[in-house]
């Protein structure tokens, strides 16, 4: 038996320590991309679930929730312009003190017709979801100047439909 030369075999395994180097190199560029990648995606997430939820730097947890006063449905025309025409919401209000639903009861056509107006004002693309916590914050401030004696936390939306 001829033994193999030991020149060829120290090419071969050169060569396969040089196969094995970018094989590794790319599993590694393949793995940190993967985890930039999902870095990007969680923070995208969070970064949409803070536009969400209006941009409140509190957290909601029910412990945290106020009480609560169900405004009714509302229905109305929108902005000419857009693709809908209509709009059906149920707004729902977060109050900051309980002793606030006096109040509103008795100025509920008020912040009926304030709400009523704000919706005409506004075509169906103002109401897409990415827009729903401009659209949020536009209806509080808006409320809260009627108010005095306390204000609204939150508000939401059990229903919306347009038309």
């Amino acid at each position: 038996m001829a033994e193999p030369n030991s020149d060829s075999i120290m090419e071969r395994q050169g060569k396969e320590i040089v196969i094995n180097q970018k094989v590794l190199i790319f599993g590694c560029a393949a793995i940190a991309l993967c985890a930039v990648i999902a870095l990007f995606a969680v923070y995208m997430a969070l970064r949409s679930g803070a536009n969400y939820a209006g941009g409140n730097n509190r957290q909601t947890s029910a412990a945290q929730i106020g009480p609560l006063f169900e405004l009714g449905e509302l229905t109305t025309n929108l902005a000419s312009g857009g693709e809908k025409k209509y709009v059906k919401v149920n707004i729902v209000f977060e109050l900051n003190d309980k002793s606030l639903e006096k109040e509103i009861k008795e100025k509920l056509p008020v912040l009926s017709d304030r709400i009523i107006v704000l919706l005409n004002s506004k075509k169906s693309d103002d109401l897409s979801a990415e827009n729903r916590a401009k659209l949020k914050n536009e209806i509080l401030s808006n409320l809260n100047t009627v108010l005095t004696t306390g204000k609204l936390e939150d508000i939401y939306f059990s229903d919306l439909v347009m038309q």
